[in-house]
């Protein structure tokens, strides 16, 4: 067990272990990098999309242990996909009403959930969504991702997901975490929004060196928030929101009785 004040720990004060399956070689992760239990990172391995890249040697898989630095890690339902428009319906919850997202992850009612979805979409609309998800020319998205060191391409997704890190962390969150009922029985996976956040247990690596504009980066919100006209959902966005959220409670139901089918059956084999 290793006792370290910098880490993030469990109850017992020892760092959380969690482990990432991959056959790629490198030293650092990308933002938004999955991390789990290790029967989740073997789990992982053994999906056919690997087969399909002809980049790697399939056999040759790598598990690689880590640690956390110490920080706010937000739960989640696990969305399955991570997709943009996943992604903003979790904003969208947190910045009408962050109970619809505990709400889904303990599988409340969902016909209550569905009410509260439905008074929450009433309020008017925060302006941090519109700037996350805004569209901007290539020129501006090359300029905009170039002011930090999130990621190394620039195209309309990275300059969404560097934006959403951005507003996440500006209310103290840094990173996520979520019930892994799709390779595990309901063990906590983590999502980091930054390369540093996470410490290899397998190698010793100094810092990955990062950088950030952060004055062009506020001068970019501040003239985005200068022009904003506030306003509400449509109604379309309203009912795509409500689907979404709708497809994340059901693919937690759905897992749940997948683990427990799995369960009976091991149980029935004895």
């Amino acid at each position: 067990m290793v006792n370290d004040d910098t880490l993030l720990c469990n109850e017992s004060g020892d760092a959380i272990t969690c482990f990432h399956g991959t056959y790629y070689d490198f030293d650092y992760f990308f933002p938004l990098t999955h991390f789990g239990s290790e029967i989740s990172a073997r789990t992982v391995l053994k999906e056919g999309k690997w087969k399909r890249d002809k980049n790697i040697d399939i056999n040759k898989p790598k598990i690689i242990p880590v640690h956390f630095k110490k920080g706010n890690y937000f739960e989640i339902p696990d969305l399955n996909n991570h997709y943009v428009e996943d992604w903003q319906a979790i904003i969208l919850a947190f910045l009408l009403d962050k109970s619809i997202i505990e709400d889904i992850d303990n599988l409340h009612k969902w016909d209550d959930i569905q009410k509260k979805c439905e008074a929450a979409a009433l309020e008017e609309l925060p302006y941090q969504y519109d700037f996350i998800s805004q569209s901007v020319d290539d020129d501006k998205i090359k300029q905009e991702i170039s002011y930090e060191s999130l990621h190394d391409k620039a195209n309309a997704e990275n300059l969404f997901l560097q934006r959403m890190i951005r507003f996440f962390e500006s209310v103290g969150i840094d990173g996520f975490c979520y019930k892994n009922f799709t390779e595990c029985g309901g063990d906590n996976s983590y999502i980091i929004f930054r390369q540093n956040c996470v410490v290899r247990v397998d190698k010793k690596l100094s810092p990955m060196k990062t950088h950030v504009d952060i004055e062009k980066l506020r001068h970019i919100e501040q003239e985005f928030v200068k022009n904003y006209t506030p306003r509400n959902l449509t109604a379309q966005e309203k009912e795509k929101w409500i689907k979404q959220l709708h497809d994340f409670y059901d693919f937690r139901t759905d897992e749940i009785a997948w683990q427990k089918q799995k369960l009976n059956a091991c149980k029935n084999a004895l």
